[in-house]
């Protein structure tokens, strides 16, 4: 199936959304707990173990590797060409692994993941694609850890006075794939409905045009 994360968009998604993905990896990156994956970093038989669903080329993975050196990464992406790019990006890094994968409820199950491999899932700027948001959410939270960190962030969808309406129309011209964009207030329901706990949210501005927001969740210890 041909969507924008393919041909010329693929090979120049970098370049487009380079301020936008700076911004937007910023802010998941800002939620996560480092101090306690810094922790079990120092414990070289259980290294963190990172998972980002919706890679794309690979940026955030890369940013996470920097942070903590020894850590264990894990990429899903839909489109090979941009995961083509990520792993050119991580061929040096012999602990990240890419896996190309649907995302979409029943799909996340079907990978080669066993119940509680990881201890930070990210999901950024994903969630509009998703026909069944919290369904999928319920899916990543059987994949977290003990005290995991399910970090997500996605544009924002606009209020008045901002046309939005006329403007997700267009972004649906452009990108048939997309559904519909969330607040946050509508993203921490939806956490709700999978029943896992947010602990941290946040908004942010990329520009005049994109808003964006964050949350850090867990699933619930009891």
């Amino acid at each position: 199936m041909k969507t924008y994360y393919s041909g010329e968009h693929a090979r120049h998604y970098n370049q487009t959304w380079e301020t936008f993905s700076q911004k937007t990896h910023a802010a998941t990156l800002s939620l996560i707990d480092l101090t306690r994956l810094q922790h079990a970093a120092s414990t070289p038989e259980h290294p963190p173990r990172f998972l980002d669903v919706a890679c794309g080329t690979g940026l955030l993975l890369e940013q996470f590797i920097h942070l903590i050196p020894h850590a264990e990464v894990y990429g899903i992406d839909e489109s090979e060409e941009m995961l083509s790019q990520a792993r050119r990006l991580l061929e040096k890094h012999p602990h990240a692994h890419l896996v190309q994968g649907m995302l979409s409820v029943g799909a996340i199950a079907g990978l080669p993941f066993a119940p509680a491999s990881f201890d930070v899932i990210t999901c950024t700027n994903a969630l509009h694609y998703l026909k069944d948001p919290a369904g999928l959410l319920r899916e990543l939270k059987q994949l977290l850890a003990p005290q995991g960190q399910l970090v997500i962030e996605d544009y924002a969808r606009r209020r008045f006075p901002f046309p939005w309406r006329l403007f997700e129309w267009k972004i649906k011209r452009r990108d048939p794939q997309h559904i519909r964009a969330y607040t946050l207030t509508e993203a921490q329901d939806l956490c709700r409905q999978a029943d896992i706990q947010v602990v941290s949210a946040e908004t942010f501005h990329v520009n005049v045009v994109w808003h964006g927001w964050a949350l850090r969740a867990e699933a619930p210890t009891c």
